[in-house]
């Protein structure tokens, strides 16, 4: 097991790192939002996103370094309205050559540790139903299925559904 990298809060100046990182996870496999260098959002777009992210009561991003690399993020987004703000919905990634090395399960151990903090009491999620890494993982973090989101990606020229889990803390 690697044990050089540090967790972090992200901060706006790690935007243009943020940027590699999300094109070349992207690359990596089809379980992310994005493909291969299909993260276009601007440098200032990410700088902000991560500047209220950090200010927010309810939200924040982690991030996994590696020589000053970028290796995986984990964030909690979490909601605005009154009546929904004591959940967040959480996503992460882990580059593909740091899997298997326990970085995914610490990453969301942090997240965990830091929606109690933030009290909130509801951390939900989306995962491809054929993602079984992922849905290993969220199920040993303690996540349970609530339901199936059809069609949730469009990927590789086909749908493909999306199992619907959340922790309640």
């Amino acid at each position: 097991m690697n044990n050089t990298y540090i967790i972090r809060e992200a901060v706006p100046d790690d935007a243009e790192k943020m940027i590699i990182y999300l094109n070349q996870v992207g690359g990596e496999s089809d379980n992310l939002l994005h493909g291969d260098n299909e993260f276009t959002v601007p440098v200032e777009g990410v700088k902000r996103k991560l500047a209220m992210s950090k200010d927010s009561e309810n939200s924040i991003v982690l991030i996994a370094l590696d020589n000053e690399q970028i290796i995986a993020r984990a964030e909690l987004e979490g909601y605005y309205p009154a009546r929904i703000r004591h959940r967040a919905k959480f996503s992460i990634s882990v580059r593909k050559d740091y899997w298997n090395q326990g970085i995914g399960t610490e990453m969301m151990k942090r997240i965990v540790e830091q929606a109690k903090k933030m009290k909130l009491s509801v951390i939900e999620l989306e995962v491809i139903s054929d993602n079984a890494r992922g849905i290993n993982l969220y199920h040993k973090m303690g996540f349970v299925d609530i339901g199936l989101y059809k069609k949730y990606f469009y990927v590789n020229g086909m749908y493909k559904d999306a199992v619907v889990m959340q922790k309640v803390l």
